[in-house]
């Protein structure tokens, strides 16, 4: 389905150069409402777990951009998406974020009613409207799906957007790793859910998330108290991943520019990992043998042995596999963006995994982070100081001379580089250069 393109004048690619970005794009409201017709309007965004939807009629509400769309279990098991608006008068059908609809979903305006693929099943007082219109053109739009491992991901641009398969390309294997470290090979979205807003452009999340430059100036307040606090501890099983999370941050320079970091096509990128927080010995020993009874010995290692920190899968979604963390980026304004993280279970794994994923979800997440507060507060001041003075371009050029290797899948570069926002930029141009 083809979206409005609200600003088909602005020029996209004046606004891009190969080291650095017109600070409008953070700032100017024109811009944000391009981006969610040509970005969010186009890219394929993670939505649902196919465990969030167990039986015919429950459904969750999410949004795809500043559109809000409801995707539902059919009385045949699949699931539809449809977009959260009565085709009458436009009212929202769906106020609340999850529940049971197993008679469809109807207004509450009218009382129209709608089956989970947004055919219109009922109208009140059907007389009034004989002969005015045809009943099978009076459905709620839906929205193209694809699932990959469980995993749900939604699409406006309909049948116009490229396979998920195409979307994801190397990303695949971070998905791949969430769902691996699984004795059972499968993964169930757990009932806590993390929000928080922060008053900035959605951008700046995906801009610092893989920044390993800011840690130790941005966050060196928690760097100290987590010191403090581990020289107490006297095992190290005894670390939790919000203290792992802070003392990470305060690792020398040189220890991120030695790490490797992975940007593809697409603007998605990752480093690896450099957390600790390790499982108590009785858990990791029964971890270990319930992976090897289900992988075999050689596969149980190579999934133990991957080790990644966040996947920023553009534009919408940021993904953690060793702490069985997804976080959703939802755009409300060019100045106001709200984080949603859900914590998945290994099904089949020690109570302790899922403790710890909560945990780091709960450090990486919350508003009361330690860590989280400091980013938000940089956000904001960005969007500020962005607004103001005689300096209109903002340089990401860290970096632009270090590749350690390309290839037609990913390219690898210092974990310290910009890399991965120039990636990004790539994408942004691609998908805003298309009207």
């Amino acid at each position: 389905m083809a979206l409005h393109d609200p600003q088909a004048t602005l020029d996209p690619a004046a606004l891009v150069r190969s080291d650095a970005v017109h600070r409008s794009v953070y700032t100017d409201p024109a811009v944000f409402d391009l981006e969610m017709a040509r970005i969010f309007g186009r890219a394929w965004l993670y939505l649902a777990h196919d465990s969030e939807l167990p039986a015919p009629g429950d459904y969750v509400v999410r949004h795809m951009g500043t559109q809000s769309v409801i995707l539902t279990r059919d009385k045949d098991g699949a699931v539809k998406a449809i977009h959260n608006r009565c085709s009458h008068r436009g009212a929202t059908l769906c106020a609340f974020r999850k529940g049971s609809a197993p008679h469809g979903h109807q207004c509450p305006y009218h009382g129209w009613m709608f089956e989970p693929d947004g055919a219109l099943r009922f109208i009140p007082w059907h007389q009034g409207y004989e002969g005015q219109f045809d009943k099978s053109e009076m459905g709620v739009a839906q929205v193209r799906l694809e699932t990959y491992r469980g995993f749900i991901f939604g699409n406006l641009a309909g049948e116009a957007a490229p396979p998920l398969d195409h979307f994801l390309g190397h990303m695949r294997s971070t998905i791949d790793d969430l769902v691996d470290r699984s004795p059972t090979g499968r993964v169930e979205c757990g009932p806590y859910v993390l929000r928080h807003y922060y008053r900035a452009n959605w951008k700046m999340t995906f801009e610092n998330l893989n920044d390993t430059i800011h840690p130790g100036f941005a966050h060196a307040a928690s760097v100290v108290s987590a010191k403090s606090v581990a020289q107490t501890l006297e095992r190290r099983e005894d670390l939790a991943p919000t203290l792992g999370m802070m003392l990470a941050n305060g690792k020398p320079v040189q220890f991120f520019q030695d790490l490797d970091m992975i940007t593809a096509p697409g603007g998605h990128s990752y480093i690896g990992g450099h957390m600790g927080a390790d499982y108590s010995p009785d858990t990791q020993d029964a971890y270990t043998r319930a992976l090897i009874d289900f992988h075999g010995p050689d596969k149980a290692r190579d999934v133990l042995r991957v080790d990644r920190h966040l996947m920023l899968l553009y534009p919408s979604s940021f993904w953690h596999a060793r702490y069985q963390t997804v976080r959703i980026l939802r755009p409300v304004r060019h100045d106001l963006t709200e984080m949603i993280g859900f914590v998945f279970r290994l099904v089949g794994a020690p109570d302790e995994t899922y403790r710890n994923a909560v945990e780091y979800c709960t450090g990486a997440n919350s508003a009361a982070s330690p860590v989280i507060s400091d980013d938000l507060e940089i956000y904001e001041r960005c969007l500020l100081g962005n607004a103001q003075g005689p300096r209109e371009w903002v340089p990401f050029s860290r970096g632009a001379h270090e590749d350690r290797e390309r290839t037609n899948a990913f390219t690898r570069t210092p974990a310290t580089s910009e890399a991965y926002i120039r990636n990004q930029f790539a994408a942004w141009s691609d998908y805003m250069g298309r009207a």
